[in-house]
C-alpha cells in the first residue's frame, strides 16, 4: 500500500518536472525566435527557477535511466 502511494507521487514528480522542463523550453524558443540581429532578446532565468530546471532535468534523466517503480 505504502510502495503505491509512493509510486504515484513519483509519477507525478516525473509529470511536474516535464512540464517544468518544456516551460523553459518553450520560453527559450520564443526569445531566440523573437530575437533578431538589431535587437538580441536574452533568455533570463532567476536562480531559484534554473534551480528547479536543474533539479527536474536531472529527475527526467535518472528517470530515463532507472525507471519510476521502486
Amino acid at each position: 500500500m505504502v510502495i503505491l502511494i509512493i509510486n504515484k507521487v513519483l509519477w507525478v514528480l516525473f509529470f511536474m518536472s516535464c512540464l517544468t522542463t518544456i516551460r523553459h523550453g518553450y520560453y527559450f524558443t520564443q526569445a531566440l525566435v523573437t530575437s533578431t540581429e538589431e535587437n538580441p532578446v536574452k533568455y533570463r532565468v532567476s536562480s531559484t527557477s534554473l534551480l528547479f530546471l536543474c533539479v527536474s532535468i536531472a529527475y527526467i534523466l535518472s528517470t530515463f535511466f532507472t525507471g519510476i517503480t521502486i
